[in-house]
Formats: C-alpha cells, sequence, structure tokens
C-alpha cells in the first residue's frame, strides 16, 4: 500500500477517536460513541506504524514517533477519566483537542529533538 493511503487511514481513524470523544457529551449514544473511539484508535496506530515501515523509520524509531505513541495512549485513556468521573467530560475534550493538535504538529513538522 502506498504512503497517501497509510495517510488517508491514518486521518480517518483519527476522526473516528475525536468522534468518541464527542460522544461523551451524550446520555444515550455514549456506549457506541465509544466503540468508534476504540476502532478509530486501532486503525491510528496500525496506519501510523505503516506509514514509519513506508518512510523506512520503523527500525529506528525517531524520538516524534515514541512521543506520538506516549500521546496515542493518552487519547485512549482519557474517556475512562471522563467515564469515572475524575475529569469533567468538557475538560476531558479540551485535553484531547491539545493533545490532538500536538500529535499534529509532530506528525506534519517530523521535529529532530
Amino acid at each position: 500500500m502506498s504512503l497517501p493511503f497509510y495517510h488517508y487511514l491514518h486521518l480517518i481513524g483519527l476522526i473516528l477517536v475525536f468522534i468518541g470523544f464527542g460522544g461523551l457529551f451524550s446520555s444515550e449514544g455514549a456506549k457506541k460513541a465509544m466503540m468508534w473511539h476504540g476502532i478509530g484508535l486501532v486503525i491510528s496506530i496500525v496506519s501510523g506504524f505503516g506509514m514509519l515501515a513506508k518512510l523506512g523509520i520503523m527500525g529506528t524509531m525517531p524520538v516524534w514517533a515514541w512521543i506520538k505513541i506516549g500521546l496515542w495512549l493518552v487519547l485512549g485513556f482519557l474517556p475512562v477519566l471522563a467515564k469515572r468521573r475524575v475529569i469533567a467530560a468538557p475538560l476531558v475534550v479540551l485535553i484531547a483537542a491539545i493533545t490532538g493538535a500536538g500529535l499534529a504538529y509532530l506528525g506534519y513538522f517530523k521535529p529532530a529533538f
């Protein structure tokens, strides 16, 4: 598969992740939204590793890729904090948006640390 295909798939996965965060505000659709959140996480991680392989940097992953994996884990864990009412849902969505912006920055600019 081509690099643009993985990139497109990665974006679709992240859209699904953020659809799940939108479902935090819905009482009747929250379970289904979390399903889309999980599916989006799987799609984004698989396509992310596919892109790393296509770029030829899978064996020696740069620091920005490790940071993206850590932020991906944050995105995956935030709904749990909202469901257990550790953090209010609006704050979880704000943290998710900031995390998403950080992920986009790292993915687009690929900074050298």
